[in-house]
């Protein structure tokens, strides 16, 4: 398993990665802040919760977006690319990077998701296969629920994250999202026994660049 220093030290190659291929300096906060959040939250989640190592799901948070970076120009799911950058080296990770897309580990039919797989039928057919191998554990869970709860600018509420998924893909955020990502704030409500929302203010922005940053 990777250890928190060998993530930090993966997404800051990523940074450079990302900065030598066309990334606009000042703008790393948006993946930064996201993927450190969705760890951050994960992390403080786990504590309440007990039966979950919140080392590992800072871990698997951090490193759920691991073939992000590299979407944009291999034209492949970027679940996909962590998926087989991983695998053998890190298979939780790998796991995590095919999961935390799809709430419970359910995938819709390859027409409602064809342009999130680039036009691949194969890599759809590869996912869902995955999927209905694996059925969703707590960590797929934590990890699909953090996602939904983390962007550039902080905590927030599962509808000013499809507000967010509106503006930034000029769409309607798909039925199967909203209600999947629901069903899971159900699911977490009742583990924690308050509402998941109630944790924020206990939350610290220590960990977020401010908009124009790439270091700290």
């Amino acid at each position: 398993m990777f250890s928190k220093s060998d993530a930090q030290d993966y997404v800051s190659g990523l940074l450079q990665f990302d900065l030598a291929h066309g990334r606009e300096p000042g703008t790393w906060y948006k993946f930064h802040n996201h993927v450190y959040g969705v760890g951050y939250l994960a992390q403080k989640l786990a504590d309440v919760l007990g039966d979950i190592d919140s080392e590992k799901a800072w871990i698997l948070g951090v490193m759920h977006d691991a073939g992000k970076i590299h979407e944009r120009l291999e034209k492949r799911f970027h679940g996909l690319i962590g998926y087989d950058f991983f695998k053998g080296k890190d298979d939780e990770i790998a796991r995590i990077s095919l999961t935390h897309t799809f709430h419970f580990n359910h995938i819709p039919p390859y027409e409602k998701v064809e342009k999130m797989f680039f036009g691949r039928r194969e890599d759809y057919n590869f996912v869902a296969d995955f999927l209905a191998q694996h059925s969703a554990n707590e960590y797929d869970k934590l990890i699909q629920m953090c996602d939904s709860l983390a962007n550039c600018s902080g905590f927030v509420t599962l509808e000013q994250r499809e507000e967010e998924f509106s503006q930034r893909y000029k769409m309607s955020v798909p039925d199967y999202m909203v209600s999947g990502a629901n069903r899971l704030k159900d699911y977490f409500d009742e583990r924690l026994g308050r509402d998941i929302y109630s944790f924020y203010s206990q939350l610290s922005s220590d960990f977020m660049l401010m908009p124009g940053k790439d270091y700290k």
